[in-house]
């Protein structure tokens, strides 16, 4: 929302004036559309849960046309040990690390490479992160 984005303006306003941070979008990912060929990373963390199975495919497919040669798409999102965990108060959904890699595969996106985050307190979801390319 645009507060945020007032928020996050402030807190990178170094990084935006070395031309490090570029725009900034006040739009939903199911909207949003990148520049085509511009960026040499889409970062996503901890943003996708909100996203139906159909739009984070969709999501993708319009990233990957944003990337520039040699682009990747980063995500790094927390994953559920069975296929769905759905969080009853703000219907965000967790998934699995085989759904988030079966999505990746349907959006056209090969895994470059995987991790999974350590040193996380126990009883929290277990973290993952991707690099990926377009197929």
């Amino acid at each position: 929302n645009g507060e945020f984005l007032r928020e996050a303006a402030e807190y990178l306003q170094s990084e935006r004036s070395e031309g490090r941070v570029g725009g900034m979008f006040d739009v939903g990912l199911q909207a949003f559309t990148p520049v085509q060929a511009r960026y040499d990373v889409v970062w996503c963390q901890w943003v996708l849960s909100h996203l139906t199975d159909d739009d984070l495919v969709a999501f993708f497919k319009r990233c990957t046309t944003g990337l520039a040669p040699g682009g990747f798409i980063c995500v790094k999102e927390n994953v559920a040990g069975t296929s769905y965990v759905v969080d009853s108060e703000d219907s965000s959904v967790t998934r699995s690390a085989s759904v988030f890699e079966s999505l990746f595969q349907k959006s056209g996106l090969s895994i470059i490479e995987k991790q999974t985050q350590t040193d996380f307190p126990d009883g929290l979801f277990e973290v993952k992160m991707w690099a990926l390319q377009p197929k």
